[in-house]
């Protein structure tokens, strides 16, 4: 125990330090706090979840003593406590004597969703708890973009009036896109921490087939639920719109699974994957082309369709 409680602080300090930077104002320490969720999963996924809770418990202390209350508790919804879940999440398993390895795992699918409720829930806590309406919340927003505009050095009437009017699209983007960023942000943390952990021999699983990705069987039904919700007025229709692109992001992720999937044993793998990543991470949009091919799989199943069979799940993840 002893051992986890080192472990688990010396992943909250390093945690902690990541965050810390953007903090403190530091323009070059951005990129670093995407990485904040890494120690964390690290501890998580190779030594116990247990470690992990610890170290989120010591960087919130740490930062909420720095920085007080309302830094605290934005660590834990929006690092912190999604850290240590998708770590936990990824490591449950239930006995199966007709499993591979006498174990079935916790899906991958699963894991994501999992993520996606916990970029939802955490955009939710900070839009309400800055508060309580629609209106409110758009003052607020064009209030810090009016004055970030300002600070910029834009002067006279039209440019203020031209801020007024971005401002109102940003405040009706913003939930979404932070719920996009922090769910990334915490897939990408744990591709890489399990990737760590597997170099290092401690990964406490064996390695999922990626390309056999499937999200559980209701979200296609619970992202038109969303889709529906985010058309209405106010800050549950912009709850609704972070839910949503969350599950686009589970989606998009879905169906590059199935890029990856159709195209085994083809010559031209390496070029269709390489220039499908290549124009999705310069352009942006060809996401929601994937998104769209991950949602037709899920409805039509695409991968049995069209599909050369592949390999079987390395880690029996169903």
């Amino acid at each position: 125990m002893g051992f986890l409680l080192l472990i688990g602080i010396a992943a909250g300090l390093a945690s902690a330090l990541l965050v810390a930077g953007v903090a403190s104002g530091s323009m070059l320490a951005v990129p670093l706090f995407y990485l904040a969720p890494l120690p964390l999963m690290v501890s998580g996924l190779a030594f116990s979840h247990i470690s992990a809770a610890i170290g989120v418990a010591a960087a919130a202390i740490g930062l909420g003593l720095l920085y007080g209350t309302t830094f605290l508790i934005a660590y834990l919804m929006g690092i912190g406590i999604p850290a240590w879940a998708l770590a936990y999440c990824a490591l449950l398993a239930r006995p199966d004597p007709a499993a591979r390895d006498g174990m079935v795992w916790f899906p991958i699918g699963g894991v994501m969703v999992v993520g996606a409720g916990f970029a939802t829930l955490s955009v939710t806590v900070a839009l309400f708890s800055m508060s309580g309406d629609y209106e409110t919340y758009r003052r607020a927003i064009a209030a810090a973009f009016q004055a970030f505009v300002a600070a910029q050095g834009a002067a006279g009437g039209s440019g203020m009036s031209n801020a007024a009017a971005v401002a109102e699209t940003v405040a009706i983007i913003l939930p979404p896109t932070a719920a996009t960023l922090m769910l990334a942000t915490q897939l990408g943390c744990l591709y890489l921490a399990g990737r760590t952990a597997r170099v290092s021999g401690r990964l406490n699983r064996p390695w999922p087939d990626l390309a056999a990705l499937r999200l559980p069987g209701l979200t296609p039904i619970v992202l038109a639920v969303l889709v529906a919700l985010a058309m209405t007025p106010g800050l549950m229709g912009l709850c609704a719109a972070a839910g949503a692109a969350a599950l686009i992001v589970c989606y998009t992720a879905s169906g590059f699974a199935v890029l990856h999937f159709l195209t085994r044993g083809r010559a031209a793998r390496p070029f269709l994957l390489a220039g499908a990543w290549v124009m999705t991470l310069a352009l942006g949009w060809p996401a929601l082309v994937m998104a769209l091919v991950g949602v037709a799989d899920a409805l039509f199943d695409l991968r049995r369709r069209i599909g050369t069979g592949g390999a079987p799940p390395a880690a029996n993840d169903r």
